[in-house]
């Protein structure tokens, strides 16, 4: 394998297609990716990341600036924090006037 965190893949065929691909991690089995632009944290086995680049399935685009790298990173980083999800808050679907309640 021959990839570095700081790089970005398109994304050409399959069910990511038109997506792009920022590595952010990388592990022994598997290839963490920020995929842009649905900002949505990716983790990919090492041997489907290394068959899409040769399969031509992924290609390099370019290695992000560090200021770039490290908005991405920040934003994988955040996906992975349980606690920093959004909260659902239980709010009502209709909004009453108080001229409509009163009549009612």
């Amino acid at each position: 394998m021959n990839c570095s965190k700081n790089q970005i893949f398109a994304v050409e065929t399959g069910d990511y297609v038109g997506q792009m691909f920022a590595v952010v991690e990388i592990e022994k089995d598997f290839i963490g990716c920020l995929s842009i632009p649905k900002m949505e944290n990716v983790k990919i086995p090492v041997e489907s990341f290394n068959s899409g680049r040769n399969n031509d399935i992924i290609k390099l685009v370019e290695e992000l600036p560090k200021d770039i790298f490290k908005v991405v990173e920040a934003q994988y980083n955040k996906n992975e924090d349980p606690d920093s999800r959004r909260k659902q808050f239980n709010t009502p679907n209709i909004l009453y006037s108080e001229k409509s309640v009163e009549k009612n």
